[in-house]
């Protein structure tokens, strides 16, 4: 295999912003929360937005997209598979998810994905509310998936459309690799909201789940973490890795369960895209084999590094990657 994970979600054009918190209960926004609007609120809200808030960055984003961006960086070959609009691709930074020829992305006539990350200026965890316009990304399974590039990759990493067309795209993606191609999936907010029922053809194929507390509950009904995490072992899910913010993460596979506390940054300024680097480092350390602690650990360290600073300007690098990995893995 030529790859070691490719990508198939958003790509969204991120705008970072730091808010007051009665700006977000104004404008009906709740931190932590994810909010899918139209255009109407983009262009309400901004007026506000820039006589009251501070835009700290304006990056690539979406949930695939910055976990692929990660691994990338850290050194390992990759590739994306999506949909975009002809008025942000350099802004996109396409470059970014893999070599051009490893990257599969499709043109439409319509603007790109948008997403507006608002942070709680008062919050010392620094939690955001996430706004986002799904605008080309509804295309991205509109055609038949190409089964040939994903037959590269070791890994497959799926993340959530707002467009139903887009999921039934990648059910078909796992099914028809059914046995031979190992999957990872990050649901979001989004798509843990449609409930069991639309995912159980994923979750059966999925490998490696990573998943807030928060999400687990809206999925599966269940309180405790402990029974949820055993319902979705008897659909098929082989690993799930719970993101808990600040509080740190929880790996569970069958009959064991790891705790890692969160790794304390220098300084804390954006935490978005924390988790998707935390499922890039635990997917990095699962490549190379380390075992299920210290792809944890390194999972936390990669996600610590990356809330220095905004948007994906403090994500690790090759050399960061390999200095933590060879605390389990000789150096290299």
């Amino acid at each position: 295999m030529n790859l070691h994970v490719i990508g198939f979600g958003s790509l969204n054009l991120d705008e970072i912003w730091e808010v007051s918190r009665e700006f977000l209960f104004a404008h009906d926004l709740r931190p932590g929360e994810e909010y899918v609007r139209d255009m109407g609120l983009f262009h309400t809200i901004y007026p506000d937005l820039e006589a009251e808030g501070v835009l700290r960055a304006a990056e690539p984003g979406g949930s695939a997209a910055n976990m692929i961006a990660a691994l990338c960086k850290m050194g390992f070959a990759t590739g994306f598979y999506g949909a975009t609009g002809t008025d942000a691709e350099e802004r996109l930074a396409l470059r970014s998810l893999g070599k051009p020829e490893n990257v599969k992305i499709r043109t439409v006539a319509l603007p790109a994905g948008r997403c507006l990350a608002l942070i709680d200026s008062t919050d010392p965890d620094r939690d955001r509310a996430l706004v986002i316009l799904p605008n080309a990304n509804d295309l991205a399974g509109s055609e038949e998936p190409d089964f040939d590039y994903f037959q590269q990759a070791q890994w497959v990493h799926l993340t959530s459309f707002v467009s139903q067309k887009a999921l039934e795209a990648q059910i078909k993606l796992v099914e028809h690799f059914y046995g031979s191609m190992q999957v990872s999936f990050d649901p979001g907010a989004l798509y843990a909201a449609r409930g069991l029922d639309q995912l159980k053809p994923i979750l059966r194929r999925t490998d490696l789940l990573f998943i807030t507390r928060e999400e687990l509950e809206t999925l599966t009904c269940c309180t405790a973490i402990e029974t949820a995490v055993n319902f979705l072992f008897e659909i098929g899910v082989g690993m799930v890795i719970v993101k808990l913010g600040p509080e740190g993460m929880m790996a569970f596979a069958p009959g064991k369960s790891v705790y890692q506390a969160a790794v304390v940054p220098l300084e804390v300024r954006d935490r978005t895209g924390a988790g998707d680097v935390a499922a890039a480092g635990f997917l990095a350390g699962t490549i190379e084999s380390v075992g299920l602690e210290a792809s944890l650990h390194l999972a936390a360290i990669m996600a610590s590094k990356s809330i220095e600073g905004y948007g994906r300007s403090s994500y690790p690098d090759k050399a960061f990657f390999q200095k933590a990995l060879s605390r389990f893995k000789g150096s290299r």
